[in-house]
């Protein structure tokens, strides 16, 4: 939008009034924004009303974009009833409109030329040929990925057009990978949102506490919640981690060369090998930086391609720990890369590991230097955080958190105290991790507490594969 349009001085005028959480969307200056919201945060208005100051600028054109025409008629009702009704320009002859929902004939053409009518994803041959300067995606997950990859994309090309995508999500679908640049800090251009229903102080005064929103959590069911009143991706039945919350816990997360660097990993070949780099911070907070997800390779080619990777500042790297059932990859990876652990506990007590990991994602309170809760809006809602956090780059350990569940089972049988043996590489890798050091307390080399014994090395005899499969301990040493 031109930058002699005052959004701000437009609204006043017409006498919208944003709710805060609105705001954070009408001043992003991001050219691809992806707000996804609860029912009756407002998101139909909201991005209606973001374009309609631009409206006032000669020579533009924008569409809006539904998977019908009923679905994209929400957004051009909030226009039409701006410009036409409150404003007058219905009485304006030299203004050529249409609002005929049924013949799909949805427009209004200002007399300086610019244009905004919507469109259908139903009638693809109809999103062809046109220049855009701007694109509401209306319900953005029930469009198909190619009708914005193949027809709108390309429409915003020639005048550098901007495009909004204002939906309720529906699990992983394509609309949940362009959320997630927007979350990304380096992918300047796109910026996205999770508005809860509850945001709207409308509609919830109260906020989440707001007695609508617990009534119909108490009758509705609990996916189902989630999903359309609490607008998160990830709500489906058996998932496991239900604490996982990407906007909570996907961030930027760079290196620290002050703190104890680790690396976690599960071992495969024709199933990934996977790698997890973290940190742990003075606070127990653990921070994942990096991910190394490669399978049809062997571990000294994994090795070799370790050693080589650029690396950030002050890189170090002091631990690994991995699954104890390939022990010879421990010894191997001792001798030519760094020393590593690999205890039986680690793997075997697999509900212990899922509780762990869960308890460093569930959300806690955020206390200020002076012992107070800090508080996230005006309603006084605690602002709360968890103690792990993902970069956006490790985009493999983000999906598996994402659909990490629990085995199918007939409904008269007890689940299994499993999950489900697929795509769980990247999160085995963690765990064992956390593990070994939060459970287990291996977080020092050996040579790190005992030194002067012969030539001890923790690749050859530290780590050296006993008969059931596991590890000599200290005791088994016998100095």
């Amino acid at each position: 939008m031109p930058q002699y349009v005052d959004k701000r001085k437009f609204f006043d005028h017409v006498g919208y009034e944003p709710h805060p959480k609105q705001w954070l969307f009408h001043n992003s200056p991001a050219r691809f924004r992806v707000p996804v919201c609860g029912r009756r945060f407002g998101k139909s208005r909201m991005s209606a009303m973001d374009e309609a100051p631009g409206l006032m600028v000669p020579d533009r054109r924008g569409w809006i974009v539904g998977p019908t025409y009923d679905l994209a008629e929400k957004e051009f009702r909030v226009l039409w009833d701006l410009f036409i009704l409150q404003l007058g320009f219905g009485r304006n002859r030299k203004v050529k409109k249409a609002y005929n929902k049924k013949q799909g004939e949805m427009y209004i053409e200002f007399p300086w030329k610019t244009r905004v009518e919507c469109r259908s994803a139903d009638h693809p041959e109809n999103l062809v040929g046109e220049k855009l300067d701007f694109a509401i995606m209306s319900e953005a997950a029930k469009h198909r990925k190619d009708v914005w990859e193949r027809f709108i994309r390309p429409a915003l090309a020639d005048k550098r057009g901007s495009a909004t995508f204002p939906t309720t999500p529906e699990g992983f679908n394509w609309l949940h990978g362009l959320w997630q640049l927007g979350r990304d800090s380096s992918f300047p251009a796109y910026d996205s949102w999770q508005f809860p229903s509850w945001d709207n102080p409308y509609v919830y005064p109260l906020g989440r506490e707001d007695p609508e929103v617990v009534e119909i959590e108490r009758t509705t069911t609990h996916e189902w919640f989630l999903q359309e009143i609490g607008a998160d991706f990830s709500a489906f039945v058996g998932k496991i981690y239900g604490e996982w919350q990407e906007s909570a816990h996907v961030t930027d997360v760079k290196f620290n060369p002050a703190w104890d660097s680790y690396v976690g990993y599960d071992p495969g070949f024709t199933n990934p090998w996977a790698w997890i780099w973290f940190q742990v911070d003075p606070q127990d907070n653990v921070h994942v930086w990096r991910e190394y997800y490669q399978p049809y390779r062997q571990l000294s080619e994994h090795i070799a391609y370790m050693r080589n990777m650029e690396q950030p500042e002050g890189y170090h790297l002091d631990l690994a720990f991995g699954d104890a059932a390939d022990p010879e990859a421990c010894v191997s990876i001792s001798e030519n890369f760094v020393p590593a652990y690999a205890e039986p506990e680690a793997k075997k007590n697999w509900r212990e590991g899922i509780d762990l990991v869960k308890s460093y994602l569930k959300l806690r309170d955020v206390y200020s230097p002076a012992g107070n809760i800090v508080v996230c809006d005006e309603n006084g809602t605690p602002l709360k955080r968890p103690k792990l956090f993902v970069d956006h780059s490790c985009k493999n350990l983000i999906r598996e958190f994402n659909n990490y569940r629990a085995p199918d089972t007939r409904p008269e049988v007890n689940v299994r105290e499993q999950a489900k043996k697929y795509d769980d590489h990247a999160l085995d890798a963690l765990r064992y991790g956390l593990m070994h050091i939060f459970k287990l307390g291996c977080n020092s080399r050996l040579t790190d507490v005992y030194q002067g014994v012969g030539d001890l090395t923790p690749g050859r005899d530290a780590f050296a594969p006993t008969g059931d499969g596991g590890f000599f301990s200290w005791d088994d040493l016998n100095f």
